[in-house]
């Protein structure tokens, strides 16, 4: 700070600010070099992470379908008959079968005729007190409920003074005797009854009760419905319901009486296969139960019988689906879905292409000396849009000729055109089922003439090719281990981008942080500790600039002093 805190006010003419910013420039020039390093380190960081990010979605979201032989040895499969669908996966054999369905499976389904209300109700109401009571009162006096209800003989119970805790509707439902059939007690209070507790409220308490069975209203059609999830003999619609004693003092009891009645008034009869049968759920008292059951299919395939709770029966590689009864055997075919095997090896050779010139690119792109990282000066002076043009010039060529992405580039293409040991006959490697390199950056060509003459002759070719994994090598030990050179390629390119991601998270990290170890890391935090002891050497250095000036502004403004002193003493 300058003579009355003011520099340039001595009249010395002395631009101080300059001459203090004259004095740092070498060491401001020092310390931008230094930022311009960590920006470049930064920048050089962010593509290397891009470049995992890209190998790695390739390997787990790409490259993942073709080691799979239901991508690369898909089978289709055809039958001589609507009544039975049929589909093949890979390891199905490129034969002929005889098919027969003989009975089809169900599941237990129980739907009502148009649901009977208590006389005197609303014909459409779907609360459930309309369908369990002919009058069901509150006595607010007395915390108590009243309510009539019909007993087996026709006539009409009327029962006063109950509590609004007491069971009004209750049963039990189970879902079957397979191993894993679940049951539930249903249940509702006159409480809640008399509160308006609906059909749709009852759905829901049976959807929700943990068992295999669903439940429906159709308000439309007035329809109540009930179905097991799965079918099958074994698994039912089970419905049981309590006496009509209390089990504790063998006192009388309603809500058993009132169950018995809505399930009867409800009608429930068996659908099986789209028709309704003479089965029902029906309950003559309380304390009773009924079941409607799902029944077994039967498939035969080549003469032997599978029993079927689906209708599905997955024989060989082919799964059948009963869809009618047959009138007599059908015959499915197995051949190899040639075009859907071109397709997939099509897009192996695009996937590929397109990673393989984004890599290369990066490879190839020099650097442009004239465009360095800017230094916070230059940035004050420029706009935005500048910044944006000049800062994405300046981030082109960070891996121009880098080590570690021209040895990943070179073990793809070793992986292509390299042979798959494991692999006997002729079609043991890409080219000899049409895929070869071109000299444009090694970029992939697909003959489809050669790719589908290989099929012809050998189905397996393009699978073995893929996705054959080796693992008859062993150790000295005798343990299995992997065979790089057995392997197909996706499983070979695989291996390379798994090791080039480790080898890349060790020079550049795995996160924009840091914090981890790795060798840019672990240089950028060396030079953040460096730049900021340099920068508090720059400010010991430039207060001591701004010291030596305030003693020569001080000094001159005592001299300024002393002149006008003098000079008003001569013109005296």
């Amino acid at each position: 700070m300058g003579a009355n805190g003011i520099y340039g006010l001595s009249g010395s003419g002395i631009d101080v600010e300059s001459m203090v910013k004259v004095g740092m420039m070498k060491k401001q020039n020092e310390y931008d070099k230094m930022m311009q390093a960590q920006t470049l380190d930064e920048w050089t960081k962010s593509a290397y992470l891009d470049v995992n990010s890209k190998i790695s979605t390739f390997n787990m979201s790409t490259l993942s379908q073709y080691k799979m032989s239901s991508s690369m040895n898909a089978k289709s499969a055809e039958c001589t008959s609507s009544a039975v669908k049929v589909s093949a996966n890979a390891s199905a054999p490129l034969m002929n079968h005889k098919v027969e369905v003989t009975e089809l499976s169900s599941a237990a389904y129980v739907i009502s005729d148009p649901i009977t209300r208590i006389e005197g109700a609303e014909s459409t109401s779907i609360e459930l007190k309309d369908m369990l009571f002919k009058s069901l009162t509150y006595d607010e006096a007395t915390d108590t409920y009243s309510y009539q209800v019909q007993k087996s003989n026709g006539t009409w119970q009327t029962v006063s003074g109950v509590s609004g805790k007491e069971k009004a509707f209750e049963f039990t439902i189970s879902d079957g005797t397979a191993k894993d059939a679940t049951s539930a007690t249903i249940s509702l209070t006159l409480e809640e009854v008399y509160n308006g507790t609906t059909i749709n409220d009852l759905v829901s308490k049976i959807n929700n009760a943990g068992t295999k069975i669903r439940a429906s209203y159709d308000s439309v059609n007035d329809r109540f419905s009930m179905y097991n999830t799965k079918g099958g003999a074994e698994n039912e619609i089970n419905i049981s319901i309590p006496s009509n004693y209390n089990d504790e003092n063998n006192t009388r009891i309603y809500s058993g009486r009132a169950t018995v009645n809505f399930f009867n008034a409800l009608n429930l009869q068996q659908s099986k296969n789209g028709s309704l049968t003479r089965e029902t759920l029906h309950f003559d008292s309380p304390g009773k139960s009924d079941s409607i059951a799902g029944s077994d299919g039967t498939i035969y395939v080549d003469g032997v019988k599978y029993t079927t709770t689906d209708n599905k029966a997955t024989v060989g590689g082919i799964t059948y689906t009963a869809l009618e009864i047959t009138t007599e055997a059908a015959t499915v075919s197995v051949s190899q879905d040639v075009e859907g095997i071109v397709d997939k090896v099509k897009g192996f050779v695009e996937d590929y292409n397109k990673l393989l010139s984004s890599l290369r690119d990066l490879y190839d792109e020099k650097r442009d000396s004239n465009y360095k990282p800017l230094t916070s000066a230059q940035r004050e002076e420029m706009k935005e849009e500048q910044i944006a043009k000049w800062e994405e010039k300046a981030k082109k060529g960070l891996l121009y000729h880098d080590q570690e992405l021209g040895k990943l580039i070179d073990e793809m293409r070793n992986a292509i055109s390299a042979p798959i040991d494991s692999v006997e006959g002729k079609y043991n490697s890409a080219y000899s089922i049409g895929i070869s390199t071109t000299g444009e950056k090694g970029m992939l060509v697909l003959d489809e003439t050669k790719l589908r003459k290989a099929l012809s002759e050998d189905s397996d070719a393009v699978y073995n090719v893929f996705a054959k994994l080796d693992n008859s090598q062993k150790d000295k030990n005798g343990n299995v281990i992997n065979n790089p050179d057995g392997n197909g390629l996706a499983q070979r390119l695989g291996d390379i981008f798994v090791a080039a991601n480790k080898r890349i998270k060790n020079i550049a990290g795995s996160s924009e942080a840091i914090t981890e170890d790795s060798v840019l890391n672990t240089r950028m935090r060396e030079r953040q500790t460096k730049m900021s002891d340099f920068k508090k050497t720059m400010q010991a250095l430039e207060d001591i600039l701004y010291k030596k000036y305030d003693t020569m502004e001080e000094m001159l403004a005592s001299l300024y002093t002393q002149m006008n002193f003098v000079t008003s003493c001569f013109q005296q």
